[in-house]
């Protein structure tokens, strides 16, 4: 079944979807929201895997809500304004439907929320938490090399102990130096020269302004219209670039 939540400031807006969705016999309504703020804390309580939803609503727009969270619901808007759409997109919205919405419209939307969560309850059946961890262990194990890292910093030479580096950031021509427990060190040097420096398996580019510590990633997210984001362990949310969805999607399915 899909668990759906549908938010909007109007309750005839509101009932015509759930008209709507009474054609869709897999679709099970948790439940209704009529403004933004109470629909973010449904999402967080119910955790809906598709969300219909308004933008222009009092207390909360529906972007905001979008932009709210790292782990949202499938989300395809409802509204009664088109000139949206391009930020919609933008924030990884599901579709976007124009009020008065039609029903053939509006099944197309469904069906393609439909093909979207059973790739996904695919992808979770071939990973599994363990298995990922093992894997992680396992390339961080056969990688243990170049274990201290000297980086110039201004004047300076400063010297990393590879370990507390959990991941490294494209700043300009120059890089940024994150540590574990939240520090950052600035450098000179670019993102190209470090990755060739850095332990090879252990850190892996996974954007043209990103390298990340395997050790450090703690959860491995599919992204609604491709790609993924990572989660590590100080709570940054780092997106993969296009150019590299390969080798991620390779690493995650091994």
């Amino acid at each position: 079944m899909i668990r759906a939540l549908i938010v909007d400031d109007e309750p005839p807006a509101r009932a015509q979807v759930r008209e709507f969705l009474m054609d869709e016999p897999d679709v099970n309504v948790l439940g209704e929201s009529g403004d933004g703020r109470s629909a973010l804390e449904q999402i967080r309580r119910l955790d809906p895997d598709l969300v219909f939803m308004d933008i222009r609503m009092p207390r909360m727009s529906g972007l905001e809500v979008l932009q709210s969270e790292a782990k949202l619901p499938y989300t395809i808007f409802t509204t009664a304004y088109s000139d949206y759409a391009v930020e919609a997109f933008s924030v990884d919205a599901l579709d976007y439907l124009v009020k008065p919405l039609e029903r053939r419209r509006f099944r197309q939307a469904v069906e393609r929320a439909r093909r979207y969560l059973e790739r996904d309850a695919t992808l979770l059946r071939r990973i599994d938490p363990a298995t990922l961890q093992a894997f992680l262990a396992s390339i961080s194990a056969a990688s243990h090399r170049c274990d201290r890292l000297p980086v110039k910093i201004g004047r300076t030479t400063q010297i990393f102990d590879t370990d507390m580096i959990e991941f490294v950031e494209a700043d300009g021509d120059y890089a940024a130096i994150h540590h574990k427990g939240g520090g950052l060190a600035r450098t000179r040097e670019g993102i190209a020269t470090l990755e060739t420096r850095l332990p090879a398996g252990r850190f892996v580019r996974i954007h043209r302004s990103l390298i990340v510590n395997l050790d450090c990633v703690r959860e491995v997210r599919s992204n609604k219209h491709g790609g993924f984001s990572l989660v590590m362990a100080s709570g940054h949310k780092l997106k993969s670039g296009a150019k590299y969805d390969d080798s991620l999607r390779k690493f995650v399915e091994n």
